[in-house]
């Protein structure tokens, strides 16, 4: 149990003394850009899932014993129906609760888009009437390629709540109806991590090990969440005793999604297209400069001064006796081969 306490208090530290650039060093970074910005975290899920009492779990498990800012559901009503966003004391951290989702028809979907590309801001409403589905009819299944506010007003991370004891869930009837949302995430390079909640009630069941095995199995396909970032807890009750095993593993996601956030912003820098990011990449070509690679991203693109780096130490002509090689793949090559060597010289 002292070790335990002693693993508690010092993921406490380490997220008290965060600060924008812990993680990652911002190359890319326009004049200005990171001033005042914080790593956005927003909380997503179905309706009833837990996402506000997840927020007020979190300030509780980083010692702010008297702080439940998060609107929690009551039996029989819906609880988020604006935009909020709550920012940890001292720190640039900010939690987004969003209204829950029922069906993830067009007008939660396009709601989705418009809260993770910051065009729906914190405060406001979030009613699904006419002029929501107006809104979601005009973006269509594009809602993600609407023009977008700054990066510093997006959300970095996404972490994805889920009840344990949701029957749809247990029934896999989330699959298809997030499989978009899903793709459009890493098209976006923005990490999802999960959270199912209720695990105190799982371990309450018969075969607690067991029906967790399966439940992570069953999030893993919904969210597309890598293995590591699927997290198991029970949310703390207002004035109630939150268990020590809880505590570690909100502290552990709350680590994870300051890492994951700082790695997205980072990599969406260096994916925009922006005249510092030109000089720069001409620059590092003519001195060989090696950048970090993230510590951990399942869908990092290969970055141009990356791939000529690659190629051009090794030129060779495309290989014309493979004949079973497509034409498309032929053009490909040669292009990338032109591009390089045409790198390699400037």
């Amino acid at each position: 149990m002292a070790e335990l306490e002693d693993e508690i208090s010092s993921l406490c530290n380490e997220i008290h003394e965060f600060k924008i650039g812990t993680f990652e060093n911002f190359h890319d970074a326009m004049e200005g850009e990171m001033e005042s910005c914080c790593v956005n975290i927003v909380f997503f899920g179905m309706a009833g899932s837990g996402k506000s009492a997840l927020i007020n779990t979190i300030f509780q498990s980083l010692g702010y014993k008297d702080m439940n800012p998060a609107v929690t559901q009551t039996t029989g009503k819906e609880g988020t129906k604006v935009l909020d966003r709550f920012f940890l004391p001292g720190n640039p951290i900010a939690l987004i609760d969003t209204r829950g989702y029922f069906s993830m028809d067009t007008k939660e979907e396009g709601e989705l888009f418009r809260i993770l590309f910051g065009i729906d801001r914190p405060g406001d409403d979030l009613t699904r009437d006419d002029k929501s589905a107006l809104k979601a009819k005009a973006a269509g299944q594009g809602a993600h390629k609407l023009e977008k506010p700054p990066l510093a007003d997006q959300m970095h991370v996404v972490i994805w709540v889920i009840k344990a004891n949701d029957i749809r869930f247990e029934m896999g009837q989330y699959r298809e109806i997030i499989k978009y949302v899903q793709d459009q995430l890493r098209e976006e390079i923005i990490t999802t991590l999960t959270v199912i909640t209720f695990d105190d009630e799982v371990q309450r069941g018969p075969n607690a090990d067991e029906k967790r095995k399966r439940l992570k199995e069953a999030a893993i396909e919904v969210t597309g969440s890598d293995r590591k970032n699927v997290f198991m807890i029970a949310n703390s009750l207002s004035e109630k005793y939150l268990d020590p095993v809880y505590k570690k593993r909100v502290l552990e996601l709350m680590k994870k999604a300051l890492t994951c956030g700082e790695r997205s912003i980072r990599m969406r820098q260096n994916k925009r297209e922006s005249p510092k990011k030109e000089n720069r990449h001409s620059e590092s070509a003519a001195s060989e400069l090696k950048y970090p690679t993230p510590v951990e991203h399942e869908y990092e693109p290969l970055t141009d001064d990356r791939k000529c780096k690659s190629l051009s130490s090794d030129f060779k002509s495309p290989d014309l006796s493979q004949s079973k090689r497509s034409t498309e793949t032929f053009e490909m090559e040669l292009n990338d081969n032109e591009h390089c060597l045409a790198c390699s010289k400037s």
